[in-house]
């Protein structure tokens, strides 16, 4: 079977992996971002990686780049939010600078819009989806200066920058804010902006600059120190309702706990975000099945490949299959989990075919 890992790997030997951020990092981040601006809308460009996945319940997912044909073709398949929403990719047939089209109708405009970007290439691919009033978060090396393009420079020439930073990780994330939001920012997150020296021929260099836009390193306005916990392991989840996935049917949900049903095709894929950069652990959720059969006999692949699991019950009909993951693949950045079940059984209407109820996949160093 080719997967679009496979094909990647081929086609992108030398390509290397995305950098990877412990979710620790991310979920400080996150808290950063809510403590400063309140109710946030995340717009996460770092498909396939997906770094704030199982951390915001509301977060949207897009890619930021045309994806090969064979792949796109598969990844159409999929829908995010447990199958509410459509997964975005970049509009076909439309220049690099026309990329967006029914993205930003997504958005929750009573939120603050923050778009969170894995590079600078890909802050790039964005730009159309940048609008002035929204911050935008770009992780960079931490031993490198952020250097923006000529037209990244130009969109962001009313924002201010801060550094966020994190002990012992190798990695910056410079927060782009709005000029208006910047000091009610600090002022929420303590921070004390840099205090610089301007001389005559600076200033009038800046406003050159603004005038004419051309590539500039980042100079940070100011610096926040994450606060993230000292933990060796970590855990994340990906409840039912943030899923993404090719099923046929919808999850449902009762206040903020969420379930989905797998169907009506017996094989059923999850494109997994936020996915372990060693080996690791999966555990799967199945709160029910109408057919033990479903239990004994599920298969379990991940990119294509069958991986061994073992099931754990709660009862009769429920319980967990935990599977064990090799570390992936050096360019392997998409990574799809696939449950196979060997009896689809009709509902009570005869409307659906169901295979397992999942409440949630849980990812465990």
């Amino acid at each position: 079977m080719v997967t679009v890992s496979s094909q990647r790997a081929r086609s992108e030997t030398n390509v290397p992996r995305q950098p990877i951020t412990p979710p620790l990092v991310v979920s400080a981040l996150l808290a950063a971002l809510r403590t400063a601006l309140g109710r946030v809308s995340i717009v996460d460009v770092t498909l396939p990686r997906g770094i704030s996945a199982g951390l915001d319940r509301e977060a949207i997912f897009a890619y930021c780049s045309e994806p090969p044909a064979t792949e796109r073709h598969f990844l159409g398949r999929f829908r995010q939010s447990g199958g509410h929403r459509e997964l975005h990719l970049p509009a076909a047939d439309r220049p690099a600078s026309s990329l967006w089209t029914e993205l930003p109708d997504s958005l929750d405009r009573s939120r603050k819009a923050v778009v969170l970007a894995g590079s600078l290439e890909q802050a790039d691919a964005v730009l159309d989806l940048i609008e002035p009033g929204m911050s935008l978060v770009v992780r960079i090396a931490a031993h490198r200066r952020g250097t923006l393009s000529a037209a990244l420079a130009s969109s962001l020439k009313e924002h201010r920058t801060i550094a966020c930073n994190a002990a012992d990780i190798d990695q910056t994330f410079l927060w782009f804010v709005p000029d208006a939001d910047f000091s009610p920012v600090c002022d929420a997150l303590d921070l004390k902006p840099a205090r610089r020296k301007r001389s005559r021929e600076t200033l009038a260099r800046e406003m050159s600059a603004r005038a004419r836009p051309a590539r500039r390193s980042v100079v940070p306005d100011a610096t926040l120190a994450l606060a993230v916990p000292f933990e060796t392991s970590w855990h994340a989840a990906l409840a039912a309702g943030v899923l993404i996935h090719d099923g046929g049917y919808r999850s449902e949900s009762d206040g903020d706990y969420s379930w989905l049903w797998t169907g009506p095709s017996n094989h059923f894929r999850v494109l997994l975000t936020g996915v372990l950069p060693t080996a690791g652990r999966l555990h799967v959720s199945v709160i029910k099945t109408e057919d033990v059969r479903n239990l004994s006999g599920l298969r379990v692949l991940v990119n294509g490949r069958h991986v061994s699991h073992r099931f754990e019950p709660w009862s009769e009909l429920s319980g967990k299959v935990v599977i064990d993951l090799p570390p992936p693949p050096p360019t392997d950045d998409t990574t799809v989990l696939s449950l196979v079940c060997p009896h689809m059984v009709p509902d009570a209407d005869g409307r659906r075919l169901l295979g397992l109820c999942v409440d949630r996949i849980e990812m465990l160093s």
